[in-house]
């Protein structure tokens, strides 16, 4: 499993990159705002932490 951002939802909270135990994310700024960007998918061991800590629920896992 590996998360997937959906920008279209993402307001820049970073909740899953602070959450995140296997650093999976990193941040970057688009438009002027700070977000998360999944950066290490392989890196993730699908504990959901991510998902429970998105205000905007627009994280989703996938299967690798």
């Amino acid at each position: 499993m590996y998360p997937v951002i959906d920008y279209d939802k993402c307001t820049g909270s970073l909740a899953c990159y602070l959450v995140c135990p296997s650093y999976v994310f990193t941040t970057r700024k688009r438009k002027g705002i700070k977000e998360a960007v999944v950066s290490h998918p392989e890196e993730c061991i699908g504990c959901e932490h991510c998902l429970r800590s998105c205000p905007t629920k627009a994280i989703e896992l996938v299967e690798k």
